[in-house]
Parts: C-alpha cells; sequence; structure tokens
C-alpha cells in the first residue's frame, strides 16, 4: 500500500494506492508542520511507500525533509518526494492519457500561484513544461473578471500544438466562475477537475517504482552529461555549457545571463563527455515578441532535482532602463535517459 500526500496551502490532499486501486481522502488539516504530518502519517500506516507533493520542493526543502525524516526513525527511501511537474506526469499515467494523439495539460490554481503544466511527448522523452500566469490573474476580483482573465490564459497557453485533455486543480476554481472560459477549453477536449490531481499523480508514480525491478543497491549518480545551451554567433551555433559533467546529480547546478533578440525559445543540448550530442530539447519562451529591435537580458538556470531530471528555469531581467524587467519565468524539466547519469 502507498499514501500519496499533497500539501495546499493549509490543507493536505490524500490518496491511497492498494492493489492499483487508487482512493481519495477527504482533505485535511496538517497543522504546523508538513513534515511532522508526513512522519505521523508514516508511522501510523507501518508498511508501505510514503510519496510527498510539496508546492516549493527545492532541492534543500527536499532533502531538509528526508533528512528530518531518517531523524525521526523512519527507512531510509520510505519517503519519496516529488515536485509538481514529477506529479504531473503521473496524472497523466494514473489517467491513461495517449501523448501521441495530443498534449496533456494541467491548469493549477492556488492561493498565492497560477501555473499551466504541459505535459508532451518529443520523440522518445516525455517533458513537463510549466508557466506561470499568476500576474495575468492576480488582480481579477470579480466572477466576470476571472473568467475574462482565464480566457485570455487558455488562449495563451493552448495556442501551439494539440492539447487533447485538460485538468482543473487548486482550490481557486471552486465556484461556478469560469462558464465563458471553459466553454472555450471543451471544444474538442476532454476536460477534468478535482484537488486530489496531484496526490493521484505521485501515488501512481509511487506505485510503479514500487512495482519495478530492484536495482543494485549500490549505484554512483554521478552525471556523465553536458547539459547546456546552444546559441547563434557569428553565423554559427556554439554550445555554452550550463551544467558540466562529472559530479554528484545533487551537487551539480548552473547558471549564466545572456542577451537574446528576435526569438522566442532557447535550444538546449544534452552531450556526452566526447562532445557528442546525445539529446536536443526545444524551449519556448511564451510572450517574448520575436523582434530583432527588442532586447532581453535572459536569467538561465539549470538544477538537477533527481539523478535523471534536471529543472531548467529562465527570467527576463529586462534591459536596463530601456526595458524594465518583467521578472516572466519559464521553466522546464529535462528527463534524462539512465546512461545520461548513471555509470
Amino acid at each position: 500500500m502507498q499514501t500519496a500526500i499533497h500539501f495546499e496551502g493549509d490543507q493536505a490532499y490524500i490518496c491511497v494506492s492498494d492493489h492499483g486501486k487508487i482512493k481519495e481522502e477527504d482533505p485535511l488539516s496538517y497543522g504546523r508542520s508538513r513534515v511532522e504530518f508526513v512522519i505521523q502519517t508514516a508511522k501510523a500506516q507501518e508498511e508501505g511507500k510514503i510519496a510527498v507533493v510539496f508546492d516549493d520542493a527545492t532541492g534543500q526543502i527536499v532533502k531538509n525533509a528526508e533528512e528530518q525524516c531518517i531523524r525521526s526513525g523512519l527507512e531510509q527511501g520510505r519517503v519519496s518526494f516529488y515536485t509538481k511537474e514529477e506529479a504531473a506526469l503521473g496524472i497523466v499515467g494514473f489517467r491513461g492519457d495517449n501523448l501521441q494523439k495530443g498534449n496533456s495539460g494541467i491548469f493549477d490554481y492556488t492561493r498565492k500561484h497560477f501555473v499551466y503544466y504541459e505535459v508532451k511527448k518529443q520523440k522518445d522523452t516525455m517533458l513537463v513544461e510549466a508557466k506561470d500566469y499568476t500576474e495575468q490573474i492576480k488582480n481579477a476580483v470579480t466572477d466576470q473578471e476571472k473568467d475574462a482573465a482565464f480566457l485570455t490564459i487558455i488562449k495563451q497557453a493552448l495556442a501551439k500544438g494539440v492539447t487533447t485533455t485538460v485538468y482543473l486543480c487548486g482550490e481557486g476554481f471552486d465556484g461556478n466562475w469560469f462558464s465563458q472560459s471553459t466553454n472555450a477549453l471543451c471544444i474538442g477536449r476532454r476536460v477534468f477537475m478535482g484537488k486530489h490531481l496531484f496526490a493521484c499523480g505521485a501515488a501512481y508514480l509511487c506505485a510503479n517504482r514500487q512495482g519495478e525491478k530492484k536495482t543494485p543497491e549500490v549505484i554512483s549518480h554521478t552525471t556523465i552529461s553536458q547539459i547546456g545551451l546552444v546559441v547563434h554567433h557569428h553565423g554559427r551555433d556554439m554550445f555554452c555549457p550550463l551544467i558540466m559533467e562529472g559530479r554528484p546529480w545533487e551537487e551539480s547546478k548552473g547558471e549564466m545571463e545572456i542577451f537574446v533578440s528576435g526569438i522566442n525559445g532557447l535550444s538546449f543540448e544534452v552531450r556526452n563527455r566526447s562532445g557528442m550530442k546525445k539529446a536536443s530539447i526545444r524551449m519556448p519562451l511564451d510572450g517574448m515578441k520575436k523582434d530583432a529591435d527588442i532586447v532581453y537580458k535572459l536569467k538561465i538556470q539549470g538544477e538537477y532535482i533527481k539523478a535523471d531530471q534536471c529543472k531548467i528555469k529562465i527570467t527576463d531581467l529586462g534591459f536596463g532602463k530601456i526595458r524594465p524587467a518583467s521578472y516572466q519565468t519559464w521553466q522546464q524539466i529535462i528527463y534524462l535517459e539512465r546512461g545520461d547519469f548513471n555509470e
């Protein structure tokens, strides 16, 4: 049996997976400490794995939570922590979405954020891209204002590609304020709504991994590939490493700032030690104007969140006094093959 907990606001949304069946439980108020709630749940359950989804699952937060669980007496590996991007993959798997026919999207509307997660397949790789639309809806107060803002977000989020399945999740969707926007959303798409979606996704991932064949106990999770940006400079493409190879994945991170114009997307590559390209990932930057006269200063950050997953975050820093910083962010998870991180 596996239990998955998704913390959102002051509520804990819980799903229990047992013999392939996932059951949603009533939300609970978890009190002051999320980690203490996890520890109490694990000890009460006695057996089985615990999967946890944090809205702010940075590497340091997860590391601190894992250490606290171990200090409490829980066996190492008993509790697994997932980002919302990872849980989004679990949602698609749990629901059985066919990404060959089209993308799946998740609109996540919480008290603090409005984020769209797009799950798509690119060749043999599954990608999750997070787009933050909080700024576009945060000032909407009335139902009519929120409905209009959501309609605009839908048009922007679903403008490219084919999206066949959409999920609505979060307390922000309480009430019936989104009638006009959902009418547009439902044209040619399946639409589902629920507050336990991320918990169900984590439960699916946890149960799926539980059933996999065991790997050797001693594994060296050292990165053996570079991840970098491909830029066009003086008529030719250049590879600019962001994260180097040869370090434990927990310590592998990188940051750079670049000036660009006339583009609305960036290309990243995964290369082996000899410099041979192993994979290419195109990251769209929706909202940027493809105008050669408009210059953007972008901060690019890369950080491994798991041995086989690297998170890329891009932030618009403006261009001096000419164009103020919007601080718009784009995020995407790059999923690596086993041979890219394991020796």
